[in-house]
């Protein structure tokens, strides 16, 4: 073997270029999407369709990885495209907070990212088949390192929040990722031994698109897995990277071994299946997880193999360019309709995971129907076990360190309660910014919250789980009330016992985005419970008949019970109709009765109409109530202390 181009004389560095860039490039996605929607979408105004298709300009750009070359070189490419995703990251880190810089950023680090592939997939094709192989593994223990850092962060990615370890840590990360490539450079090839695959061993390389947009939406999700899975985050990251490792196992089988397309082809339905019922209950979820990360591992390393097969051309990188331009051409309309599904009349968006899973089974019979038999030794002993060692550790230290809030009992008398819109943890200016959202929470010092747009998983916000976050941070119980696709909805915080909870959908069924509400006892230490209903109705400014209806159904489920508090975001002035069935049915607006005037909470850089409500019971009273002044929302909260009447 000529060790001069056999990367895996130093596996850690072979290994550590692609997973470093992929974990830096995962987390410049997540933070691209959620930019894309809040800068531009609420601050400047684009419409859902001019963000879709800026988003498809900017990963329209792999197809360029041709032209580039010819331009600048090869070398010079993998050069620029590597540090291009590091550098961008790092500067999105030490930034001041600057949404429409960290826009900026992004769309750089993504274009660099997306012309990595390519690039790097030409300068491989030339050496032994075991880089190709490492290459692979590369990519895998970088999905496992994105699931390691975003459960050590309690989903929370960590370019969002500021802190001088936060800085060191991304420092750190970068300059690895450039020690790494300095290593691959020099083991590299001259430039005019860079080979473009034939098409037919390129196309499967397609298949990442849709592959990574699994990836983002589900198997590195952990929010999105927790919601599903009813699970506390330190076992869904177990899970998560128990996937990741089983993926890498079956790597180096198929590898060493191969894999008949027969097998394949069952493995990969059964994948479909799971991911068309993966929601029926958490065991499904858990066998979803391990099973389908197992099964595109396979695959993935399949692809890679054979794009290696055939009598490769010099001075091109054409087809390969090609294949990745369709892949990320494929992963952004992915992202864009399945997340479009809740503002436009389209489709269901379930359909959209078992699809990209089948065309990433196609892709896998493709290259598995071309792949001639070869022998691979498996990842080094060593380094798999320092591995495995290192995430052991990291799930100990999560589950060591994870606090379960307990409630505490209620000293009787008044309730400080809070509702408030947490505009999926965004600010006005587009920072995903959790840390603000709990200050302002903790400003009021309150007993019970009541939030409504709380988001777990969603891609286009950020990934976190606001939710289990929250939980952490504020340390108090909470329920949860999905209204969409289990991760997203409404949330009650209480610091004082929970007696019982019901979660209820609202009319009419065929919202695009569906509403509903949570309904709680909680035990604050009087004769009755304090009851209190949490909702967010219909939006649109038209939809006042939507909100009457929804009314309806509200007063029809509290049906008169006593000490009663219905908080939430109505998305309606006080003086519309749907309002007005408060006031009959005997409720008090807490704001009116303090005499505030105006009484805007929305929005709160520029408020300029009353959409947040504490309406009470006539058993009650409502005192010290305030508008919270805070915009670490484009909602401002309302709080109040409220008193159960003596009889």
């Amino acid at each position: 073997m000529n060790t001069k181009n056999d990367l895996f004389t130093n596996p850690w560095a072979a290994i550590g270029l692609p997973a470093l860039t992929i974990l830096l490039g995962v987390q410049l996605l997540r933070a691209l999407f959620p930019l894309l929607l809040y800068v531009l979408g609420d601050r400047m105004g684009w419409t859902a369709v001019g963000i879709g298709a800026l988003a498809l300009i900017v990963f329209a750009s792999s197809f360029l990885a041709e032209f580039l070359r010819r331009f600048v070189g090869a070398r010079v490419l993998l050069l620029v495209t590597v540090l291009g995703v590091g550098i961008t990251r790092l500067a999105l880190q030490l930034w001041p907070s600057a949404p429409l810089a960290y826009l900026i950023l992004c769309i750089v680090g993504a274009i660099c990212f997306v012309l990595f592939f390519p690039v790097y997939l030409a300068a491989l094709r030339p050496h032994v088949r075991q880089n190709m192989v490492t290459f692979a593994y590369g990519l895998q223990v970088g999905f496992i390192l994105v699931v390691l850092l975003n459960g050590l962060y309690n989903s929370y990615e960590f370019n969002w929040q500021s802190g001088w370890l936060n800085g060191l840590l991304a420092i750190v990360l970068v300059l690895l990722q450039m020690g790494s490539l300095a290593f691959v450079m020099n083991k590299l090839p001259p430039a005019a031994a860079d080979q473009d695959a034939p098409f037919r061993q390129a196309l499967p390389w397609g298949m990442f698109g849709p592959f990574l947009f699994l990836q983002l939406l589900t198997f590195l999700n952990l929010a999105q897995l927790s919601a599903v899975g009813s699970w506390q985050l330190p076992l869904t990251m177990a899970l998560a990277l128990l996937a990741g490792l089983s993926g890498l196992g079956v790597m180096g089988y198929v590898a060493a071994r191969g894999c008949h397309w027969l097998v394949l082809l069952v493995s990969g339905l059964v994948v479909v299946a799971l991911a068309w019922f993966g929601e029926t209950s958490p065991l499904v979820t858990a066998v979803t997880l391990i099973f389908g990360q197992m099964v595109l591992a396979a695959i993935l390393m399949l692809v890679l193999l054979n794009a290696r097969e055939g009598e490769g051309r010099a001075h091109t990188i054409r087809n390969v360019t090609i294949a990745n331009g369709i892949g990320w051409i494929l992963f952004v309309i992915f992202i864009f309709l399945y997340y479009a599904g809740y503002q436009l009349p389209l489709f269901p968006n379930i359909i959209l995971p078992p699809l990209a899973i089948l065309l990433i089974v196609l892709a896998g019979l493709a290259a598995s129907r071309q792949l001639p038999a070869g022998q691979n030794p498996p990842l080094v002993l060593g380094s798999g076990l320092i591995l495995v060692l290192v995430l052991l550790a990291a799930v100990v230290f999560k589950w060591v360190t994870w606090e379960t809030a307990v409630s505490t009992p209620a000293p009787g008398g008044p309730v400080r309660v809070l509702v408030y819109n947490l505009h999926n943890g965004v600010n006005p200016w587009g920072q995903l910014d959790l840390e603000a959202i709990a200050q302002t929470i903790e400003s009021e010092n309150p007993d019970v919250v009541a939030l409504q747009e709380v988001s777990r998983g969603w891609i286009v916000n950020g990934s976190a789980d606001m939710l289990q976050w929250l939980g952490q941070r504020l340390g108090m119980p909470y329920v949860w009330g999905a209204t969409e696709a289990g991760n997203w909805g409404n949330a009650v915080f209480s610091r004082y016992p929970i007696i019982s909870s019901e979660d209820h959908a609202l009319p009419p069924d065929d919202l695009l985005l569906h509403r509903g509400f949570i309904f709680v006892e909680v035990d604050i230490n009087e004769t009755n419970p304090l009851r209190l209903i949490n909702t967010h109705y219909h939006h649109l400014d038209d939809g006042s008949a939507i909100r009457v209806e929804q009314t309806e159904a509200l007063l029809g489920f509290w049906n008169g019970r006593a000490h009663t508090l219905i908080m939430g975001d109505l998305n309606a002035r006080p003086d519309s109709p749907e309002m007005q069935m408060f006031r009959d049915a005997g409720f008090t607006d807490a704001i009116d009765a303090a005499g505030i005037v105006p009484g805007y909470t929305y929005s709160s850089t520029e408020p300029d109409r009353r959409l947040d409500y504490i309406w009470y019971t006539a058993d009650m009273t409502a005192a010290d109530v305030v508008i919270n002044p805070s915009t670490a929302s484009d909602h401002l909260g309302v709080a109040a202390t409220i008193e159960m009447n003596t009889p």
